[in-house]
């Protein structure tokens, strides 16, 4: 709450600010009332300026700054003895204080009215920011759809399935499959750190270098090193992404590689066995002139090779107890032989049966045949 009006600009804050001290003005003007206009012209007004500038002082140190709650809380204690030591001297009855009660009730009229004036102000200034804050995360959504589409595709005797489901409008997590060649593709995802539009933006630029990248057939380690130089210099500080990499040539088999991700899940037909394969590397941009290397996975048909980001694993239930590999493992071994979209489906549905979605949740799977 309290990042909702230090982000607010000056002038809507400042807006605010008359209208609660606008507002709160008539309580003054009611205890004169109270007393039959005994306050003197001078403690009318002190009474007055200080409901309006106590309402203020209670405002801003619960909204913006509590330290000083207890310094307003004194002020108005202190302001209230004050007040009862000094003597009141109602007004006879007659034209004076007939004037006293139709000051009091102008006065405490006008002060309403400016008040709904500011507030007015105040809302059409904050909903006007609003709606244009909600059409740029409506257009980063749409733009994130783009980015990242749903994969559903078949290369030679491979067949993949790929989503990334948002935890909110923008994602960070990123999912792509590239066709180099007759004979070659490589298939990743990306988990930006953070959530929101920042890792969106980031997010697209990882998907413009290696794709500027993978159009020179590129090893996986040579995708990592240049995505980690690349990003290195324009991300913003203690921002990284992990990524996961599946890479076939025809001549040189199967590679894969991790940059501080999961492991490659490995179903292996032969067996039912689910292998988890993991290569020790940093994240991609957490450190300048970080180097990665890519190992070979054997392969047979039948074969299916999963990858996840932690969206799916680090799901926690109402005991506070995290998923974690093993549940997901045994989904994998469930639903090895179902089509593609329905195992992944069915990983979705055992991240979400044990807990509340809080981070963006990306899968890609291949199959070999």
């Amino acid at each position: 709450m309290r990042s909702i009006w230090h982000g607010m600009p000056r002038l809507s804050f400042a807006l605010l600010l008359a209208g609660i001290f606008m507002i709160f003005l008539p309580i003054g003007f009611l205890t004169d009332v109270g007393s039959l206009g005994g306050n003197s012209p001078m403690r009318l007004a002190g009474v007055v300026a200080f409901s309006g500038c106590i309402a203020v002082g209670f405002f801003y140190a619960i909204r913006r700054d509590r330290r000083f709650l207890p310094v307003v809380i004194t002020i108005q204690v202190l302001f209230v003895v004050a007040s009862t030591r000094v003597p009141l001297v109602p007004l006879t009855a007659g034209g004076p204080l007939r004037a006293r009660m139709a000051l009091d009730a102008i006065a405490s009229g006008a002060a309403n009215i400016l008040a709904y004036t500011c507030f007015m102000l105040f809302f059409r200034r904050e909903g006007s920011r609003y709606f244009r804050a909600h059409a740029e995360i409506e257009l980063a959504h749409e733009i994130h759809q783009l980015l990242v589409p749903r994969i559903d595709a078949r290369i030679g005797r491979f067949e993949f399935c790929g989503a990334s489901l948002p935890s909110g409008e923008v994602g960070g997590d990123l999912v792509d499959l590239v066709m180099v060649g007759d004979a070659r593709w490589i298939g990743y995802i990306a988990d930006v750190s953070g959530h929101g539009v920042g890792s969106g933006v980031l997010m697209g630029m990882v998907k413009s270098a290696a794709r500027m990248k993978l159009l020179t057939i590129a090893p996986l380690a040579a995708l990592l090193d240049d995505l980690n130089d690349a990003l290195v210099p324009v991300r913003k500080p203690g921002m990284y992404v992990t990524m996961a990499c599946l890479r076939y040539d025809e001549a040189a088999g199967l590679a894969f590689s991790l940059a501080g991700h999961l492991p490659l899940l490995h179903y292996q037909l032969a067996t039912g066995m689910v292998e988890e394969r993991s290569v020790a590397h940093v994240p991609v941009a957490m450190f300048e002139g970080s180097r990665y290397a890519s190992q070979p996975v054997p392969c047979a048909p039948g074969d299916l090779f999963v990858l996840m980001t932690d969206g799916l694993t680090e799901v926690f239930d109402d005991a506070d107890i995290q998923l974690g590999l093993d549940p997901l493992k045994d989904t994998i071994r469930r639903h090895a032989r179902r089509p593609l979209g329905e195992l992944l489906d069915a990983l979705v549905a055992t991240a979400r049966a044990h807990g509340e979605q809080t981070d963006d949740q990306t899968v890609l799977i291949v199959r070999a045949s």
